[in-house]
């Protein structure tokens, strides 16, 4: 099975005179989840080629996550950030997005993370959320189920489900549902009995 191709974005304060005081730190935890994940031999990484810190910066890193063809994001979260950042990044990110946030006490990465989260479900964006030191087993087992199964999804949008009979026993239960299954997954069905 092919890597899994994930992008990484990192945010930070708004504010450039604090941005620059939190870049290293910042690349400290970025570099530290990449090398977990890429250590798993699951996964492939694309960093963002800057720490995020303007709405310019979240929508073109974002954009060329896209463009290299990621198949799931995490957006990462070591200090505080302005929430509105990944909103932009949002709208342009490979979908689905993992909100990921680092246990560093000394900054509040944590309600970064939350702040996002709370702006991503106002405007209607699913996330995920997961919390903790991604070197302790139990949080990495949490963030490669959901890499996993984002790249499946995005991996099965455009294939076909070949359908053979119709309902089986009169049951409605067991019967895929054409738009359901479009909408929700991007797959056809085609009836291979028609």
């Amino acid at each position: 099975m092919p890597k899994i191709k994930l992008g990484i974005l990192t945010f930070s304060d708004g504010r450039e005179y604090v941005n620059n005081q939190l870049r290293q730190i910042n690349l400290e935890f970025q570099e530290m989840l990449e090398q977990a994940l890429r250590s798993t031999g699951e996964v492939e990484t694309i960093v963002g080629t800057e720490i995020i810190w303007t709405s310019e910066l979240a929508r073109q890193e974002a954009q060329r996550l896209f463009m290299l063809g990621c198949e799931v994001t995490i957006f990462n979260f070591a200090v505080w950030s302005f929430p509105h950042l990944p909103t932009i990044a949002a709208q342009f990110a490979p979908k689905p997005i993992l909100l990921f946030g680092n246990i560093n006490p000394q900054y509040p990465g944590m309600v970064g993370l939350l702040a996002a989260a709370g702006a991503l479900d106002q405007i209607g964006c699913f996330h995920a959320r997961i919390f903790g030191d991604i070197r302790d087993p139990q949080v990495m087992r949490k963030v490669l189920a959901f890499l996993r199964a984002g790249a499946a999804i995005n991996r099965l949008r455009g294939e076909t489900f070949g359908l053979f009979g119709g309902r089986p026993m009169g049951m409605y239960t067991a019967v895929a549902n054409l738009d359901q299954w479009m909408r929700e997954f991007g797959i056809d069905v085609e009836h291979i009995d028609q």
